[in-house]
């Protein structure tokens, strides 16, 4: 791959309360570990609310080299407090999303309204954002996702995001987008994994974010809706903004629906997963050859 000319480089983690802390750390520890290269400096960036920055203040030994603050976010432990919408009730996951004034829905959604202001506010820093979910681990280098976005603008290369698409039948809430008055997303648009999304700081980058706000806020009014995804998908389309696909191996999704446990455990240097393991864990041979493993049971090295 040709080199390119990357500037500020960061991961970038929203997160608020312990539990999120805890894996976000985990990640950004691991970015700093594989994600650079021999020319690029990998920082790391946590957004996340005051009483969590205050208590990292206090914690000198954590990863993140810039600590900003959402002012929107203060409601952290007024969600670890409530009934998390992905409980063991048996009530289905789409009739908890529509009960729109659960606490734990109404916090859930000020929260993932959070994580896409990250964005904005992690371009005031840096000019290439790597947006992670806390729930990732960075195996390998990550300068080939920055590159993406980077481009040769000389060729025409200005594309605005990188990230792996979803795959073709696997789209979510594409009955209610496509319904949609207001944003009306084909089920040919492309859906992207947003676990890991590779951002360019520019003008077209802030008009995305902005989409990206408000279709989540129309998709949540309208139908209860509380996943970031769709909306992603649904700005992305109406914006036109220029992207770049990133290989599988950038996000390794650690879910198969058809086992009772649906995390599939994933670790860096992979695993001999037969069929007893699942679909999933066969097909990315237990993590092996992943640059960013997606789960909520990851094992890191020397466990």
């Amino acid at each position: 791959m040709a080199p390119c000319v990357l500037g500020r480089v960061a991961t970038v983690y929203f997160a608020v309360g312990s539990r999120s802390l805890q894996k976000a750390s985990r990640s950004a520890t691991s970015s700093k570990l594989y994600g650079g290269g021999a020319d690029v400096t990998l920082r790391a960036m946590l957004v996340t609310d005051e009483l969590t920055a205050r208590k990292l203040r206090r914690t000198p030994a954590h990863p993140f080299d810039v600590v900003a603050v959402d002012a929107g976010a203060s409601h952290a432990a007024e969600f670890e407090a409530t009934r998390p919408v992905a409980d063991r009730s048996r009530v289905s996951t789409s009739e908890r999303w529509r009960k729109r004034q659960d606490p734990a829905n109404l916090a859930l959604r000020r929260l993932r309204a959070a994580k896409i202001r990250a964005v904005a506010t992690a371009l005031q820093h840096f000019d290439v954002a790597l947006l992670m979910d806390a729930d990732t681990y960075v195996c390998s280098s990550l300068v080939e996702a920055a590159c993406a976005v980077a481009g040769d603008y000389s060729l025409g290369e200005q594309y605005v995001v990188a990230f792996v698409p979803v795959d073709r039948g696997r789209e979510h809430a594409s009955t209610v987008l496509a319904r949609s008055e207001r944003w009306r997303v084909p089920r040919h648009a492309v859906e992207a994994n947003t676990g890991v999304v590779a951002w360019r700081n520019s003008s077209a980058s802030q008009l995305l974010v902005d989409a990206w706000l408000r279709a989540y806020d129309d998709l949540a009014d309208a139908s209860g809706f509380l996943m970031d995804q769709p909306a992603f998908r649904a700005a992305l389309h109406a914006t036109r903004a220029p992207y770049a696909a990133l290989p599988p191996r950038f996000n390794c999704r650690g879910h198969d629906r058809t086992r009772s446990k649906s995390a599939v455990p994933l670790r860096c240097a992979g695993y001999d997963a037969g069929a007893a393991d699942g679909a999933v864990a066969a097909r990315l041979r237990g993590g092996a050859g992943c640059a960013v493993l997606h789960s909520h049971d990851i094992q890191e090295p020397g466990r």
